[in-house]
């Protein structure tokens, strides 16, 4: 799903491939499938235990903020959470480094707290 769906919302591109937009800046549907999934999941996908299908879709949730400083991911709640509970790993820390960690646990704490 994060390869076929997701990539796809997430990243906008040109023929040649290069992101030029996001369509998280609307609201797809498939994102709010994933928000109310993620109300009634836990933490992360599959509950309370992080696993490979929250690397992959984590993995390009996280990439929004970088390459889009500027969006406002807060008007799905849950899926700010998720990404809040997935940057504050310590394996997340180790793989991205703690700078990156830091400017995206504070963009998703942002999220988190708008969406309230």
């Amino acid at each position: 799903w994060a390869n076929a769906s997701l990539d796809p919302i997430c990243f906008v591109e040109t023929p040649q491939g290069q992101v030029y937009d996001t369509q998280l800046k609307a609201a797809p549907r498939p994102i709010a499938v994933l928000d109310k999934l993620l109300s009634s999941s836990g933490p992360y996908l599959s509950g309370d235990e992080f696993g490979v299908q929250d690397v992959a879709v984590a993995s390009y949730l996280l990439f929004v903020p970088q390459f889009f400083p500027g969006i406002d991911l807060s008007k799905w709640p849950s899926v700010s959470r998720y990404m809040l509970e997935c940057v504050r790993r310590e394996a997340y820390g180790k793989a991205f480094g703690a700078e990156t960690q830091a400017v995206l646990t504070r963009a998703c704490e942002g999220y988190v707290a708008a969406g309230r």
